[in-house]
């Protein structure tokens, strides 16, 4: 099956040896920065902006989406529209992973080698764990969050939307939420709950600052809906709060 890679800086070089050890077909990049168009990178073209997804499965067979960013919301959006073109939009877990058994995956969630996931844990659409990190058990991961290289991630702890978790931070259990947009980090010790959109870093970690709640752009059907963060909206089709209970599709 046909694949491209959104993002073709660093992490996209990476999960494009990834995937091509696994057997996927990558036949090329899609990315908006000025500088990369016409590029390659590691023999893999960039085709061009993500404009092109509204062409790429008529013009080159493309059937699937891989997109690694960092930029929760941006990489939650840039799925979404992927499925609503219906494009598949798959996970990706390295074969070293440890997965315990009653593990729940959503779509296109990335998992990096050597990570641990422990029983009864939750990893929620489009979200993206890196290598090396020890996800407990009972812990959920919403929409869109991502846990850092080195992550060590206590039991029972819920990450909401958009999370963002640096690399080699600890998040104690009898912690109960990381509030949605919230991000901690690098070698922060947690233990008390998160705001959402708090910025927290030191041992312990300590709130820095509050930033204002984003407004972004989802495209549905052809009409672009606005959406204000704290998230609201739960369609499943557009794929904003996986925190909601999930129904029958």
């Amino acid at each position: 099956m046909k694949s491209i890679i959104i993002g073709a800086g660093k992490y996209g070089e990476v999960y494009l040896a990834y995937l091509r050890e696994s057997g996927v077909e990558v036949v090329g990049f899609l990315d908006d920065a000025e500088s990369m168009q016409g590029k390659e990178v590691r023999g893999a073209p960039v085709l061009g902006k993500t404009d092109l997804l509204e062409t790429l499965a008529t013009t080159n067979d493309v059937r699937a989406v891989y997109c690694p960013l960092g930029k929760n919301r941006r990489r939650v959006q840039l799925l979404s529209r992927a499925r609503e073109l219906g494009y598949e939009t798959p996970s990706y877990i390295h074969p070293s992973v440890i997965v315990a058994p009653e593990v729940k995956f959503g779509a296109g969630v990335y998992v990096l080698a050597n990570s641990q996931i422990m029983p009864y844990a939750e990893i929620g659409d489009f979200s993206m764990i890196s290598a090396g990190v020890n996800l407990a058990h009972h812990a959920r991961l919403c929409c869109g969050a991502f846990l850092s290289t080195g992550v060590n991630f206590g039991a029972g702890i819920v990450a909401e939307n958009f999370a963002y978790v640096g690399i080699s931070a600890t998040v104690m259990t009898g912690v109960k939420t990381l509030g949605e947009s919230c991000l901690v980090g690098a070698g922060a010790v947690v233990i008390r709950d998160v705001p959402a959109y708090a910025i927290v870093a030191g041992v312990p970690a300590k709130v820095l600052r509050v930033t204002p709640p984003p407004r972004i752009n989802l495209v549905s059907g052809g009409a672009t809906v606005v959406v204000e963060f704290p998230t609201t909206v739960t369609s499943r089709r557009l794929v904003v709060d996986c925190c909601a209970e999930r129904s029958a599709a």
